[in-house]
């Protein structure tokens, strides 16, 4: 189980990691594991505070690609911060090269 949730958000960045891909020309595209979990995380703070809810998920484009919000590893309040997501993700990708 413990590898299950980061398996299931690694689904997720790399289905949706074409959606970022092109050159630095244009385009809303990210370049680095730390970009890239800060734009999907963004995608779920509704309200910017570096805080996703379970209303915030249930509500935003991420929840078609997530399972469940407790996928996302909750804290005890019940909450996602950004720093946490973005730990994550990093962990997740240890290889990923960093392009500026």
């Amino acid at each position: 189980m413990k590898y299950i949730i980061p398996a299931v958000i690694l689904s997720v960045l790399f289905a949706l990691s074409p959606a970022y891909a092109g050159n630095c020309g244009g385009g809303n595209h990210a370049h680095n594991i730390q970009e890239m979990a800060s734009d999907y995380f963004n995608q779920m703070d509704a309200n910017s505070d570096e805080i996703i809810t379970r209303a915030e998920f249930e509500a935003s484009p991420m929840a078609k690609m997530i399972k469940s919000f407790d996928d996302l590893e909750p804290n005890k309040r019940g909450e996602v911060t950004k720093s946490a997501f973005i730990e994550t993700m990093v962990k997740m990708h240890p290889g990923t090269k960093n392009e500026a």
